[in-house]
């Protein structure tokens, strides 16, 4: 499903992050590790084409990339790819329902009432879905950007830091889901993260060394 190959990002020409090969197959749920500063948040913007790596090649869904020169093929990728990254943002003027059906809108997708209802309720999200961006909690917002990322049920889903600002209950919720995911809906997961409750859930572990 995914392949990294000689994959480094270079910074300012003198800091370069370099990348093991890492191979995932689908259906794996795998953790991302490592010290802040050791390119978690880097290597996940690589791997879902927010940033472009300086060398190495991505493969994901059988299509490889060097650069992100072909816009079109990576965008028709994008309905399978579900992205939570660390500049993800919700649309302020959008109300919390909204938001989260976006993707929905973009890519002229039926609504299925049962898969949202659902996803609410795992997510803990019903109490401010009429809510703006503004007036939430920064816990919630993490929540309402995990579920913006897999109301398209993708193939893979990318995640940086899903916890982050989460109380024990509500990191435990999440995580379920995440097992959820992956267990039954059979969804790839990658997910950088520095909580042992989210490494723990899952099966295979890829660490970064600063």
């Amino acid at each position: 499903m995914l392949k990294i190959k000689k994959i480094s990002k270079k910074y300012h020409d003198t800091e370069e992050i370099i990348y093991k090969d890492l191979e995932i197959k689908e259906g794996e749920f795998i953790s991302i590790l490592g010290p802040s500063g050791s390119g978690k948040s880097t290597f996940i913007d690589l791997i879902s084409f927010l940033k472009e790596a300086t060398t190495g090649e991505i493969e994901i869904f059988g299509n490889t990339f060097s650069k992100l020169k072909d816009k079109s093929l990576i965008n028709s990728l994008r309905k399978d790819l579900g992205v939570m990254s660390s500049n993800s943002q919700l649309i302020s003027s959008l109300n919390i329902k909204e938001n989260i059906k976006l993707p929905l809108l973009i890519h002229k997708v039926n609504d299925s009432q049962e898969y949202f209802d659902m996803l609410i309720d795992r997510l803990n999200l019903k109490k401010i879905l009429y809510k703006y961006p503004s007036s939430l909690s920064s816990g919630e917002k993490q929540r309402s950007l995990l579920a913006r990322a897999v109301i398209l049920k993708p193939k893979l889903l990318i995640a940086d830091e899903p916890t982050a600002n989460l109380d024990s209950n509500n990191t435990h919720q999440l995580v379920n889901y995440l097992i959820y995911l992956n267990d039954v809906l059979k969804t790839t997961i990658i997910v950088a993260t520095h909580d042992d409750i989210v490494s723990n859930a899952s099966k295979r572990i890829y660490e970064l060394k600063k």
